[in-house]
């Protein structure tokens, strides 16, 4: 089975509404080990681990409400005329 299988099995597996969920359970698990990280120093291991676990929930975000890529460009076009 291919990545994008995969997540889309899980959606349908598990229900849209749990995966949101799920995603914002992720991002804030993401976020205590990146305070964790910046606070405490350490190992980034916590912090690629939920790096890797909230990109997979964003792929399956994506899944559920579309493609984000003209989203995606206006937002890098936006920080590249701030940066100059």
């Amino acid at each position: 089975m291919k990545h994008r299988e995969i997540l889309a099995y899980a959606i349908r597996a598990y229900g849209e509404q749990r995966q949101i969920d799920k995603a914002v359970e992720e991002m804030a698990e993401l976020t205590a080990a990146l305070l964790h990280y910046r606070e405490r120093g350490g190992s980034a291991d916590p912090v690629r681990e939920e790096i890797a676990d909230v990109g997979i929930m964003l792929d399956q975000l994506t899944l559920i409400f579309g493609g984000v890529d003209p989203f995606r460009e206006r937002k890098i076009s936006r920080l590249r005329e701030r940066l100059g």
